[in-house]
């Protein structure tokens, strides 16, 4: 009888270290679980949110964006804040909850519309309305990239070289100036821009290079261009400035602290016109964050005086 009672209360025993084991299982996995399934929930969501606002192709490139690393990222802080806060390390689940609505802004495209929006210079139709052709335009560097090979490619900002092509043609300009030193050994900008230019039919005699390795010194370069002209340069007429519209109130700045009179001519907008409102716009991506970047930059720019 009391070797059945013991062998009774050892599987009893058993049974409750099993048991325990069992619940700690559980509770160890349960939070983990809920924390992927609403991740998933969160994805899921904003992909088929997409497909019903816009189409299927527009809701192919949301889950493209979620599978980017900076989608990713924030899909997996979102996971870990979440795991975190459901097993109540809160000092964690906030500190990665608020890391999640951070890495979500800075790289949001509506953020950065926003961020963005107030920096760039506002196009201005009447401008090229005045059929009064320009003496000339400056086309400002860092709109060409080189290849390996030695050839030279429009980069993001190329209609900055597009434009200033596009109104000696029309006639609108008589010459054009490019800027640009480069401060490694890649060649200058504005060889790169004469180079660029000479390729779509604009005559190298039509052609100007001022140097300076920044706007700053750009535009202490271009003053003194402009105080000694070359043989030949256009004596009448108005300057164009060319840069890209977030660049543009930078530029205008430095110019006016030298007493340039130009005329903006702003172009490669960041901000285009804004079309229906998507919920693929709240994942975060690299291009929005770059975006948000430069506008810091430019703001950063206008405090230091630069």
């Amino acid at each position: 009888m009391t070797y059945f009672r013991k062998s009774t209360r050892i599987v009893d025993d058993l049974d409750a270290v099993t048991s325990s084991r069992a619940t700690a299982r559980t509770s160890r996995f349960g939070p983990c679980f809920l924390a992927l399934l609403l991740t998933f929930l969160l994805t899921g969501g904003l992909i088929t949110a997409t497909y019903f606002v816009l189409d299927g192709p527009s809701a192919m490139r949301a889950a493209t964006d979620l599978a980017m690393p900076l989608g990713f990222l924030w899909c997996l802080t979102f996971f870990f804040a979440t795991l975190a806060i459901l097993r109540r390390r809160w000092t964690l689940g906030i500190g990665l909850a608020l890391g999640w609505v951070s890495l979500g802004l800075l790289g949001n495209d509506f953020v950065a519309r926003q961020v963005m929006g107030p920096v760039e210079w506002p196009r201005d139709p009447s401008v090229l309305a005045d059929k009064t052709p320009f003496r000339a335009v400056v086309s400002l560097g860092g709109s060409i990239t080189i290849n390996e090979d030695g050839t030279f490619e429009l980069a993001s900002d190329g209609q900055r070289v597009m434009l200033a092509a596009q109104l000696w043609h029309s006639g609108a300009a008589q010459s054009v100036i490019c800027t640009g030193t480069a401060s490694d050994a890649v060649t200058d900008p504005s060889v790169a821009c004469r180079a660029m230019l000479e390729s779509v039919g604009v005559p190298s005699s039509s052609i100007h290079e001022v140097k300076g390795h920044n706007t700053f010194e750009e535009m202490q370069s271009l003053k003194q261009f402009l105080l000694n002209p070359p043989e030949g340069f256009p004596k009448e007429g108005r300057i164009g400035l060319i840069t890209s519209a977030f660049h543009m109130r930078r530029a205008m700045r430095l110019a006016e602290d030298r007493n340039l009179q130009l005329t903006a001519l702003p172009c490669s907008f960041r901000v285009g016109k804004q079309g229906k409102f998507s919920p693929r716009s709240l994942i975060p991506d690299a291009g929005s964050a770059a975006t948000i970047a430069t506008a810091c930059k430019e703001r950063l720019a206008q405090i230091v005086g630069r």
